[in-house]
C-alpha cells in the first residue's frame, strides 16, 4: 500500500499526464464530474475538442465514479484517474495471487505477483486511465467468489461485486465474465467433486440478478438525469459496429482476426507464453498434478478454455484491438509462469528466495516499474507495443 501511496504522491509531484488519446479522456471526463452534483455524474459528456460532442455513451459510467470522488477530495483532478488504475493494478496483482494460490502452490502463486508486472503487456497499460485493469480486477474478483463460494456462501458476494462492476464498467463485457465463472466452476468442480458446487452456482444465479436490476436501476437514474435512455443507444453503437465487416472475405476475414489474435497471445504474455505453449504441445507434465492435487491440471485447463473463449469471441468482429482480450495475457503469462518454474530447478530456487522477501520485494518491483514508465514518458520513448490497434 505504501508503493501505491509512492506512485500516486508522484503523478501529482511531475504533473504526469498520460500520452495516448483514451487516457487523456478518461481523465478530463473525470475531471470535469467531480465538481458536479453526484446526481450528475451517472450521465457524462463528452469534453471540448474531442472527436464527438454530447452524452458520453461509449460505455456506462462506472470507470469514472472513483476518479471523479478522488478528485473531489481534494486529489489533482488530472491524475486522479491514472491514481485509480494504479490501484486496480495492484488490487488485481494481489487477487491473481490469491486466486492462484487455490490450485498450485504458494510460492508459484506469489511468484505472480512478480511475473504479471513483467509481462510486456503490462508495460503499456501500467499507467493509464483506460478500462483493462479495472476490467481484470472484476473478473478475479468474481473468480476467486465462484472459489470460494464452494465452500463458504458467504463469498457469494464477491462474485455479485464483481459482475456488477463489471458491467458498470464495460457494459456488454459482463457476459464474458458471466462465462469466465461458469468455465471456472465446471472445470473446477470436476477436480474437487466433495466441494458443494450449488453454492457457486447460486452465486451466479443471484450475480445474474443483480445484474439486471442494476441495468433496470441504470436506466432509470440515467433517463432521470438526461430524459434519454443509455441501454438502447449503447448497444447500438457497441454491437452495431461490432458487426461491420472490414472485408467481403467472410470466413476468410474471421480466420485474419483469429491469427491476429494469437499472435497478441504469443507476445504480450512473453517469455512465458512460450513455456505455456511448449507445455501444451509436448504434452509434459509441467502442469500436471503434484502428488494427489488436481488443482494445477484443472488451473491449466481452464487457462487454455479462457483463452479459447476470448480470442474465438473476438474473433468474430473485425473490430480488432490488443486491449479487447486483456485479460487473457495476465491467465497466459501465469500459466506460463508455473510451466518455467516446473521446467527449471534454478528459476524455482530463485522464486523462492524472492517469496522470502515478497512483503517488500513486490513493492519494490512496481516502484521501479512505475518510475521507469514516468521517466520513459519525460523522455519520449516507446512503451513496450510491437502492434498498433486496428481501431
Amino acid at each position: 500500500m505504501g508503493a501505491l501511496v509512492l506512485s500516486a504522491l508522484a503523478l501529482v509531484a511531475l504533473g504526469y499526464q498520460a500520452r495516448d488519446a483514451d487516457s487523456r479522456l478518461y481523465s478530463e471526463i473525470a475531471a470535469r464530474l467531480a465538481p458536479l452534483p453526484a446526481a450528475q455524474w451517472i450521465a457524462p459528456r463528452f469534453p471540448p475538442g474531442w472527436f464527438m460532442s454530447g452524452l458520453f455513451r461509449e460505455h456506462p459510467v462506472g470507470i469514472h465514479l472513483l476518479p471523479a470522488l478522488l478528485a473531489r477530495l481534494c486529489y489533482p483532478a488530472n491524475q486522479a484517474s491514472l491514481a485509480v488504475n494504479g490501484l486496480y493494478v495492484v488490487l488485481g496483482l494481489v487477487l491473481l495471487q490469491r486466486l492462484a494460490a487455490r490450485v498450485v502452490s504458494e510460492v508459484e502463486a506469489h511468484t505472480l505477483g512478480f511475473a504479471a508486472q513483467l509481462l510486456p503487456i503490462a508495460f503499456t497499460f501500467r499507467i493509464r486511465a483506460n478500462h483493462e485493469a479495472a476490467v481484470l480486477l472484476c473478473i478475479l474478483l468474481a473468480l476467486l467468489g465462484v472459489e470460494e463460494a464452494r465452500r463458504r456462501p458467504a463469498w457469494g458476494l464477491a462474485v455479485v461485486a464483481g459482475l456488477v462492476g463489471l458491467l458498470l464498467v464495460k457494459g456488454v463485457l459482463v457476459v464474458m465474465g458471466f462465462a469466465a465463472c461458469a468455465l471456472w466452476l465446471l472445470v473446477r468442480g470436476q477436480a474437487d467433486p466433495s466441494a458443494r458446487n450449488r453454492r457457486a452456482w447460486v452465486a451466479i444465479l443471484a450475480a445474474l440478478a443483480a445484474v439486471g436490476a442494476t441495468a433496470v436501476v441504470y436506466e432509470h437514474l440515467y433517463r432521470q438525469a438526461t430524459g434519454e435512455p443509455f441501454w438502447s443507444f449503447y448497444l447500438g453503437r457497441q454491437l452495431g459496429v461490432a458487426a461491420i465487416e472490414q472485408s467481403a472475405g467472410g470466413l476468410s476475414q474471421k480466420a485474419y482476426n483469429l491469427v491476429w489474435y494469437l499472435g497478441r497471445v504469443l507476445w504480450f504474455p512473453f517469455p512465458w507464453s512460450l513455456t505455456w505453449a511448449a507445455a501444451l504441445v509436448k504434452r509434459r507434465r509441467l502442469l500436471a498434478p503434484s502428488g494427489t492435487d488436481e488443482g494445477t491440471r484443472t488451473g491449466a485447463l481452464f487457462v487454455a478454455c479462457f483463452t479459447l473463449l476470448y480470442v474465438a469471441a473476438f474473433s468474430l468482429s473485425d473490430r480488432r484491438a490488443d486491449r479487447y482480450i486483456f485479460p487473457v495475457y495476465t491467465a497466459v503469462g501465469a500459466a506460463g509462469a508455473v510451466a518455467a518454474l516446473r521446467a527449471w530447478p534454478r528459476l524455482r530456487s530463485f522464486a523462492e528466495m524472492l517469496d522470502r522477501r515478497r512483503a517488500w520485494a513486490q513493492a519494490a518491483l512496481w516502484l521501479a516499474l512505475f518510475a521507469a514508465h514516468i521517466l520513459a514518458g519525460r523522455l519520449g520513448l516507446p512503451t513496450v507495443k510491437v502492434w498498433a490497434p486496428d481501431s
